[in-house]
């Protein structure tokens, strides 16, 4: 049985390590950061037959990818998937219940309890034919420990003793999930029954039950039977829900308790904010028999009907002639099977800082145990070979004397694959959009800029003293085979092999990688020439608003693809700061490629992210953003104002007690309700129907977020921040920002055409209108409240806007939508045609540069329509099956 491990992404500006361990018949990922799932999609590097994810840590540096994985797994239709981690993860997944269905799926979170186990054979964390998973937790030794950080050992039987995991399946899923504790069935039938304030076990009771409730296959249908897909697949008796169904205001889910949406009972940290523990991973292939040795067996008169027999272990009795005599004969499986292989072992170590060094040591030491694989003893190298390390270091821990000593600990056959900033490089992670931007960069420069990346390390791996001498840095796609034992390579996933960006940008002399037709670049000088002929006039027109920047971040919809990241745009107003239209899983990174260096000074000079609603693809890179911010030095010094709706915050709030999001810092987080910044203002929130207010807490206060609307408006020089209802499947909020001197933006978020956002943005200087399908897929815009590219123009005709830019585009479309989106005039005395561009990932604009957009157009087009091939078409289908 061969296994192998692969990295998927490593430590670049825009990922975070996280690496695939691959069976013929299962894959199992360690780690999931942000970014994630795209990185997958990049890479095509498969997932279907995943069965568990491990997390190193559980705060957003790890575990920021789970909730994006989690829906993907399901709508490739995974039926069961366990997720291990550090306490924390329940909570963590059980935060996401608003906007997170997947009824197709059971999900087992199984926490790790923060304590050594001392045993000579601890309990595994997980198991199934293929691997057995043991783990123990790293700690930050400079703070005081937890009480229970170690278990003595114990006459206790292993079996008698508590796992740190629930019982599993071959498949290593929980058996049938329980049901709630039957206290807290009681307390939940009580009217003053209130799940915030439920404490340890119960509230740990309720935090899985919200978990059962999101992901409730397991309570609809036996485990082991077959999954409702499969049963669908195979005689189409039971259609497929809907995939609007999956959205929790339109449809109602069975069995939601009372209490779902408010808030999940505090979850209180047992370490240091600062300093949050790990997880180490021991995983321990299957033991492989040796080679049956047919010859042998035939000499030892073996029947060929009974040579299972032997394979299965057993032994059996067989009768030869010797001689003149018949004799029975007895043979046992080690008579003609030769010795079975030793099992091989893969180790995860997650180091944050040199603080963390003697735990992770002692823990070697101290365990009977986990000191065999951290041995060159020979009777601890005949029961394990451990083939691989991955170390996932911070800054500090390589040049530390300990960790150099410990690495020199394991066998000299040992290969040490190594994570780290300092010693890594920093190649672009998403090469198919970066070589999309390569190209139109021919076009414009300072429109399409260049992803900042580097090929080149900070530190000299090399010079590190006294490293083993099976050393290799941790790059995207390193590739190593476990068994049968090989060595670390580059280059086997499919996508690193057709990277064109690299080496057509660090070849600027061969024209020919760029894919650039003659026929193109004539175009692209043509269009140029008129740009420039045109530039003269616009210069003598001052324009109010001119020089507002725009950045699109993200610019598809429901998944991201290889092309595009999903919504987030970022709008720069100079001398006052920045507002963040959305934010969808993957912001930070696309933030941290466009403005590489001066990263931490846009965080700093970003006042405010307004989010329209709870859909994955617009909010789930807030906590990352923030989680960032908080760290910053020097730190923030004016406060960042997030506007959005209640669940949203509620959502945020929850994950806070996981780590610090600046929720409570002067100059952190200041939450502000959609509701009360309403464009009608009506001095009250609404308490019925869909716009009804979800709360009532202190921080949900209508006057409070009244007021931090005003001091927002204050700070960025606004005459106004007002939201505005838009017709959507969930409550969704547009937004229109109107500034003293004259501009305003207006932001649609997802909607239907809607007459609240044409009253709400009359005269708008630019509108950021999504534009999900084109025009021949009206119906199924309507079926899932999104708007075509021609009714979004048609939008900015009717509200009287000068500038149009489209986004949000369905992954229907991989690389360019459909139409160009130019406006058609309407004929009507009075109505003007508004500027109208399409939005790409990472283009450098200003409002006062939108004609110049729409003059690209064209030749955007013909470049990308002569580069269309299988591969759109393949990750088209890919994208739109998990797109809702």
């Amino acid at each position: 049985m061969s296994w192998t491990a692969s990295v998927v992404t490593s430590a670049t500006t825009d990922t975070e390590p996280s690496l695939i361990v691959s069976f013929d018949n299962a894959k199992y990922i360690f780690n999931l950061p942000e970014n994630s799932n795209r990185a997958f999609t990049q890479k095509k590097a498969h997932r279907k037959s995943t069965r568990a994810f491990f997390l190193t840590q559980v705060g957003a540096q790890r575990a920021g990818g789970v909730a994006g994985m989690l829906m993907s797994s399901a709508d490739q239709m995974l039926s069961t998937l366990d997720v291990v981690g550090p306490p924390g993860l329940v909570h963590r997944v059980a935060s996401m219940r608003s906007y997170i269905y997947r009824d197709s799926m059971s999900v087992n979170v199984n926490e790790v309890p923060l304590a050594l186990n001392l045993t000579p054979s601890p309990p595994c964390t997980y198991q199934d034919k293929n691997i057995t998973v043991y783990s123990f937790p790293v700690l930050d030794c400079s703070l005081e420990l937890p009480a229970s950080t170690v278990m003595e050992p114990s006459t206790v039987e292993p079996s008698e003793m508590p796992s740190s995991a629930e019982s599993t399946t071959e498949a290593g899923s929980s058996k049938r999930k329980r049901e709630p504790h039957s206290s807290l069935k009681e307390l939940m039938d009580t009217e003053e029954f209130c799940a915030e304030q439920l404490e340890g076990d119960l509230a740990q009771e309720w935090r899985k039950l919200m978990i059962n409730t999101m992901f409730p296959a397991s309570t609809k249908r036996n485990c082991k039977g077959p999954s409702p897909n499969k049963r669908q697949k195979a005689n189409n008796s039971e259609p497929r829900i809907p995939e609007y169904s999956k959205n929790f205001d339109m449809y109602q889910r069975p069995r939601i308790p009372a209490g779902y949406h408010h808030q999940l009972p505090k979850f209180t940290r047992p370490w240091n904010a600062a300093a949050p523990p790990t997880l180490a991973y021991v995983v321990v292939g299957p033991s492989v028999r040796g080679k049956f040795d047919v010859e042998k067996s035939i000499e030892l008169g073996v029947p060929k009907n009974m040579r299972s027999r032997l394979t299965k272990g057993e032994n059996i009795t067989v009768t030869v002639q010797e001689g003149d005599q018949t004799v029975e004969r007895v043979v046992r499986p080690l008579d003609c099977i030769g010795p079975s292989e030793i099992p091989a072992v893969l180790i995860v170590l997650d180091v944050p800082s040199p603080a963390y060094i003697p735990s992770l040591v002692s823990s070697f030491e101290q365990s009977p145990f986990y000191a065999k694989f951290h041995s060159t003893r020979p009777e601890d190298l005949a029961e394990f070979v451990v083939r691989t390390v991955f170390h996932l270091c911070e800054d500090g821990v390589l040049e530390d004397a300990r960790y150099i000593e410990f690495m020199n600990g394991f066998p000299p056959t040992t290969h040490h694959i190594i994570s780290s900033r300092e010693y890594g490089r920093d190649p672009v992670t998403f090469t198919t959009a970066a070589f999309n931007q390569l190209r139109l960069h021919q076009l414009d420069a300072e429109m399409f800029p260049i992803p900042h990346y580097s090929l080149d390390s900070k530190k000299e791996f090399a010079m590190i003293p006294n490293l083993p001498a099976n050393c290799t840095v941790m790059e995207p796609s390193l590739h190593m085979s476990i068994r049968p034992a090989g060595v670390p390579e580059t280059g086997r996933l499919a996508a690193e092999r057709k990277d064109l960006f690299h080496r057509a940008h660090t070849n600027p002399d061969s024209q020919d990688l760029l894919l650039l037709s003659p026929s193109i670049l004539e175009k692209f000088a043509e269009t140029r020439t008129k740009v420039d002929e045109l530039a003269l006039t616009k210069a003598s027109q001052i324009s109010k608003g001119a020089d507002i920047g725009i950045i699109p971040l993200g610019t598809a919809s429901a998944v991201p693809t290889s092309s595009r990241n999903v919504s987030s745009t970022l709008v720069r107003i100079p001398s006052r700061g920045s507002i963040l239209l959305d934010a969808g899983e993957g912001t930070y990174g696309q933030l941290a490629r466009h403005f590489g260096p001066g990263l931490g000074d846009v965080l700093r000079d970003l006042r405010c992210i307004f989010v329209s609603h709870i859909h994955g693809d617009h909010h789930m890179g807030v906590a990352k953003i923030l989680a960032e911010r908080r760290q910053l030095d020097p730190p923030a010094t004016q406060p960042l104002y997030l506007v959005s709706i209640h669940k949203l915050h509620l959502y945020l709030r929850e994950l806070a007690n996981i780590e610090d999001l600046g929720l409570d810092d002067p100059n952190g987080v200041v939450t502000v309700i959609s509701d009360a910044l309403h464009i009608k203002r009506s001095g009250d929130y609404l308490y019925h129907g869909m716009w009804r207010i979800e709360g009532s807490e202190p921080w949900a206060d209508y006057q409070r977020s009244s007021a931090a609307g005003m001091r927002l408006c204050v700070a960025l020089g606004l005459q106004s921040f007002s939201t505005i209802d838009v017709f959507h499947q969930v409550k969704c909020y547009g937004v229109s920002i109107r500034h003293q001197d004259g501009w305003s933006i207006v932001f649609s978020a997802d909607t239907l055409p809607t007459q609240s956002l044409v009253r709400g943005g009359q005269g708008a200087t630019l509108l950021i209108h999504e534009a999900t399908m084109g025009d021949d897929e009206e119906a199924m815009a309507r079926v899932k409240s999104h708007s075509t590219m021609g009714q979004a123009i048609e939008t900015g005709r009717n509200m009287n806007a000068e500038n149009v830019l489209l986004t949000h585009f369905s992954a229907r479309y991989p690389r360019m939508p459909p139409s160009l989106g130019i406006a058609r005039p309407t004929g009507e005395a009075g109505v003007r045609d508004p500027i109208v561009g399409l939005a790409f990932d990472h283009a450098n604009l200003t409002i006062g540069g939108m004609w110049k957009l729409n003059m690209y157009l064209l030749a955007i087009q013909q470049t990308f329509a002569d580069n269309s091939d299988e591969e759109d078409e393949e990750e088209r289908k890919a994208a739109l099956a998990a797109e809702p």
